[in-house]
Parts: structure tokens; C-alpha cells; sequence
């Protein structure tokens, strides 16, 4: 093993490694199941769900999750109209559209991880549009 292929290192992980992204909901599942009978109280992990997941499959996490004796299951699944949020995948924001109406009747349209300047800084057009969608934008 290299010692200098660390976190902060450019050299690529071996095969062997994987991150969330790349293992399926059920994995996620069952990576909680595996480290739950250590836990007396509760315990959190989000399984990531891929946007274009069938929802007959999605409905079959849970029973997994049952199946497995979980205390509880989180799931997230990317919706641009409700949370853009830290696990939000690249393909998932560079494959959906954002339209800006601005006041002079103009409309801009941007993918989402297109860079918009506005009030004198650089956003991402998703944290953009939510941003000013929730009232927020004064808090950045």
C-alpha cells in the first residue's frame, strides 16, 4: 500500500475501494444491518437512492431493511423541486434545468451545475434557484 495515497492525495484508489455512490441501496442496507447488532440505542445511514431507480424496487429497500431487523431506514433520492442538499450526485445536477424569470420579463435557463453570477458572486444554478425559491438568499 502506498502511504502517500491518503484523502488528500490525487492518485486514485485501488479497485477494492468503493463509495457510496457505487453500492446499491440494498448494500447500504445491509451495511447498516451489519454494524447495527453493535448498537444498543439507534443508529443513521442514508442509502442513496439513483434518481432513475423504478419505484416498485424503491418500496423493496424498506423490506429489505424490515428483513434485515433495522430499527429505521433513511433514503435519499435526488428531486430538484424539493432539496438540493450534500448528497446530491454531479450527473443528477449537470442533467436538470433551472429557469430564472427575471423582472424584465426575461427568462435564463441553466443546468444545475452551471455557474450564475448574481448579486456579485458565483453560484451553482440549483443552490441558486433554491436559495431564492425558500426565501433565503439574504443569508448566504
Amino acid at each position: 500500500m502506498d502511504p502517500d495515497a491518503g484523502p488528500d492525495s490525487d492518485r486514485p484508489l485501488p479497485d477494492f475501494f468503493v463509495t457510496a455512490e457505487e453500492i446499491t441501496p440494498e448494500q447500504h442496507v445491509d451495511m447498516q444491518a451489519a454494524a447495527q447488532k453493535w448498537v444498543d440505542s439507534s443508529i443513521s445511514k442514508t442509502a442513496n437512492v439513483p434518481s432513475d431507480y423504478p419505484f416498485e424496487s424503491f418500496k423493496d429497500i424498506y423490506r429489505h431493511a424490515h428483513q434485515q431487523g433495522l430499527k429505521g431506514c433513511t433514503t435519499f433520492r435526488y428531486n430538484p423541486e424539493v432539496f438540493q442538499g450534500v448528497l446530491v450526485r454531479q450527473r443528477d445536477l449537470a442533467a436538470t434545468r433551472y429557469r430564472f424569470h427575471l423582472e424584465d420579463g426575461t427568462t435564463i435557463e441553466a443546468r444545475g451545475d452551471e455557474e450564475i453570477e448574481y448579486d456579485g458572486a458565483l453560484h451553482s444554478a440549483a443552490n441558486l434557484f433554491d436559495a431564492l425559491k425558500e426565501g433565503t438568499y439574504d443569508r448566504y
